[in-house]
């Protein structure tokens, strides 16, 4: 019997320190998702709950991005674009970091549709262009501010500078 109590004891316990170290796993594992921003690739997107997506069934070019600077290039054919692909994006820009940006950019549309996104502080997403090529004008927000583009079935090519 002093067998048997010593035994629910130590189950119990063991019990309870196992579902400790899950939740502190569990929120190691948010932080990590949270901090992923930096680490995000090519073929890869980070929507507002920073879920990590993989927007493209091929991309054929290059980009390049400066998140402190907040510049960035984009220059490629795209086939399947279907989701979301920050091409720029800054957590914490302080009021002396806040200036306009222009954005160049062109689309050579195949099928499906693209938009060139600014999305600020507010997290109010602004469609800057879908078609065409031109310039456009942001002026930086203090706080959280992203570049990006949205793709539904778009095959093309896309160019844009960010300076």
């Amino acid at each position: 019997m002093k067998f048997f109590k010593k035994g629910s004891v130590i189950l119990i316990t063991g019990i309870m320190l196992l579902s400790c170290t899950a939740c502190s796993g569990l929120d190691k594992l948010a932080d990590g998702l949270k901090s992923g921003v930096e680490r995000v690739g090519s073929n890869v997107a980070i929507g507002k709950s920073n879920a990590l997506i993989t927007p493209y069934q091929f991309f054929d070019g290059r980009r390049t991005s400066d998140n402190t600077a907040f510049q960035a290039t984009y220059d490629a054919t795209v086939n399947g674009f279907d989701g979301q692909d920050i091409l720029v994006g800054n957590t914490d820009l302080k009021s002396s970091d806040c200036r306009k940006i222009t954005i160049h950019y062109f689309f050579d549309t195949i099928s499906g549709v693209c938009w060139l996104v600014y999305t600020g502080p507010d997290l109010e997403e602004n469609v800057l262009a879908e078609k065409g090529d031109g310039s456009v004008t942001v002026q930086l927000k203090s706080g959280a501010n992203y570049i990006g583009l949205y793709g539904t079935d778009y095959d093309g090519t896309i160019k844009i500078t960010i300076e």
